[in-house]
């Protein structure tokens, strides 16, 4: 069968008028919480490769999305460390559990995954997780990755210079440790890109490095496209990304992703204690600043890395103290952000459920102009959380 093209798979007819409301998880009353979403309006759950989940969401006519580690390691054959990802000094790392995305076994299991998950009755979509690189959560080491040998071949072949990428990363290392006060706060001034280019012209090998991680997660996203679509023509494939401010920081270019995703699903966490959460990631990425700083203040790290970023929220009085969340003023504008570059029809944000703010973390992305959302995720206790969503976008619609 040939594979129907992209633009065939946007929002279903009439459903521009309705929200759609996804879900990630279940609890251990399977049957109970299935029926729960069901009359709550919900649509569709991600589960992990369980047969029984799968068919049991299918029967309660909901949609069976199952979610897959794209770069993960310690299962099939990918036990050791020549499957890991090599830090500048050469150390390898492993990040959320994974390897290195340019392993050739590393991506023939991911591709062995997709094969099986899509062959299974009754599955609606693939939803890739992971499908990245290391981020600046897995501390500053961990993120300056990956130069094994399969990368550095890789990007030669791909017309990059691997010496440039590691001088430019070692200078910049070095020029954060001799950030004082004063030269933070000039270029948190920053007010326009042109400001941006000056750092990017003092170390063009960081923006090569970008741009390679890109390149090699929408290669592997394309190989899981064709894999996918000769096992189950029907069946579409989606990704968590990380929020668009952090997303080319892991290598996730949204305007080539969206390309060959059905479903985009930006991870928008304003507080959880992990990576991919943003308050997680500017406190990790803080605190290396500021550790590696000459007497820095903290207020004035977090300020600049807001800047950069882009983020509409407030300092805390301490970098500890972003744990506590960031404001909910980022759901919406991360949200439009991501809207505007993969476009509506296929955009579902995902929001922290336990999120104590989540009623103002739906408006705000109901106010961007999402027409999904999913939730992670549906553990014991939930339900008044999903109900309360279901009702709150009833009302605005």
């Amino acid at each position: 069968m040939n594979e129907p093209p992209l633009e065939e798979f946007p929002v279903e007819r009439g459903a521009e008028m309705k929200t759609r409301l996804w879900v990630f998880g279940l609890p251990k009353d399977r049957g109970r919480a299935l029926k729960f979403l069901r009359d709550a309006g919900y649509e569709a759950v991600t589960v992990g490769r369980d047969e029984e989940a799968v068919d049991a969401i299918a029967r309660e006519g909901l949609k069976a999305h199952i979610v897959l580690g794209t770069f993960s390691v310690g299962r099939r054959n990918l036990q050791g460390e020549e499957f890991l990802a090599r830090r500048l000094d050469g150390v390898p790392v492993k990040w959320f559990g994974s390897g290195c995305p340019n392993n050739p076994q590393v991506r023939a299991v991911s591709l062995d995954l997709v094969r099986e998950a899509a062959s299974m009755e009754g599955v609606e979509a693939i939803i890739l997780d992971g499908i990245r690189f290391a981020s600046p959560g897995e501390g500053v080491e961990s993120f300056m990755t990956c130069f094994c040998k399969e990368c550095e071949r890789k990007a030669y072949e791909l017309g990059y210079d691997v010496s440039r990428m590691k001088r430019s990363l070692r200078e910049l290392l070095k020029a954060v440790g001799g950030l004082t006060s004063s030269i933070l706060r000039s270029i948190t001034g920053w007010r326009s890109p042109i400001d941006l280019l000056d750092l990017l012209m003092r170390y063009p090998g960081v923006l090569e490095w970008l741009r390679f991680r890109a390149d090699c997660v929408v290669e592997h996203v394309e190989d899981v496209r064709k894999v996918l679509k000769s096992v189950n023509p029907s069946c579409r494939l989606g990704a968590y990304l990380f929020s668009p401010s952090l997303s080319y920081l892991v290598g996730q270019d949204y305007r080539s992703l969206a390309e060959l995703l059905d479903y985009v699903e930006p991870m928008i966490y304003r507080v959880c204690g992990g990576v991919a959460c943003l308050n997680f990631e500017v406190a990790r990425m803080a605190f290396d600043i500021y550790k590696r700083g000459s007497n820095l203040d903290q207020v004035d790290v977090q300020r600049f890395i807001f800047n950069l970023l882009g983020l509409d929220s407030e300092p805390k009085e301490t970098i500890e103290e972003l744990k506590e969340g960031l404001s909910s003023r980022v759901i919406e504008s991360e949200t439009r952000r991501a809207l505007n570059i993969a476009g509506t029809s296929k955009t579902v944000p995902i929001l922290y459920l336990d999120d104590p703010l989540l009623k103002e973390s739906v408006e705000g992305a109901l106010r961007a102009g999402a027409r999904g959302l999913s939730f992670f995720k549906f553990s014991e206790g939930s339900e008044g959380a999903l109900k309360a969503v279901s009702e709150l976008v009833k009302e605005r619609e």
